[in-house]
């Protein structure tokens, strides 16, 4: 098996553990039986669950940053970048992405208790900010729009499911107009 493969197996392994079993069970033994590993096999690729968290974050965030810029590319146009954002953040309910969101924001609460564990997505925030500002529309209005995703995105990930899914629908679909219409 080829070494991203097993990298791979590793961090699934890991996310299912965080997600099943909560962050406190953890372990790299444990997830080195998730993964079908030796814990010495895990050790060579992840040499401490720290590491380990590292890369689950940095996956998260490759893979977040991936859909906005796909998003990004079919949309184009001032304000593109930001309804990217709320398209990653909050895909259509049942859709391949929006079960990567849900995966996603439940790994950041998982992980919360711990600045360090969510040390790399905190510190993509910065840039997050900065396309924001340079997105071709309102920079506040980009940022309302953002915040307000973020925290319907993190509501879900609890379980709070604020709005019934039709009602959802028009809150992202008003949220992507206000990234569009100057008067909104």
């Amino acid at each position: 098996m080829a070494r991203s493969d097993t990298k791979i197996r590793i961090l699934e392994a890991a996310e299912q553990i965080v997600l099943t079993r909560g962050v406190a069970r953890l372990t790299l033994d444990a997830v080195a039986a998730a993964a079908g590993l030796s814990k010495g096999g895990l050790i060579y690729h992840y040499d401490s669950k720290e590491a380990l968290i590292a890369a689950m974050m940095d996956r998260l965030v490759a893979s977040f940053e991936a859909r906005v810029e796909c998003w990004r590319r079919e949309d184009g146009g001032p304000g593109s970048w930001t309804r990217g954002y709320v398209r990653a953040s909050l895909p259509e309910p049942g859709s391949t992405d929006d079960g990567i969101a849900a995966r996603e924001a439940a790994l950041i609460a998982a992980m919360g208790n711990d600045p360090a564990q969510v040390a790399p997505y905190a510190a993509r925030q910065e840039a997050w900010a900065e396309a924001l500002r340079t997105d071709g529309i309102d920079p506040l209005r980009a940022m309302l729009v953002r915040l307000a995703a973020d925290g319907i995105w993190m509501n879900e990930a609890l379980g709070v499911h604020p709005a019934p899914t039709e009602e959802r629908r028009r809150i992202v679909d008003a949220l992507l107009a206000m990234t569009r219409d100057p008067a909104a």
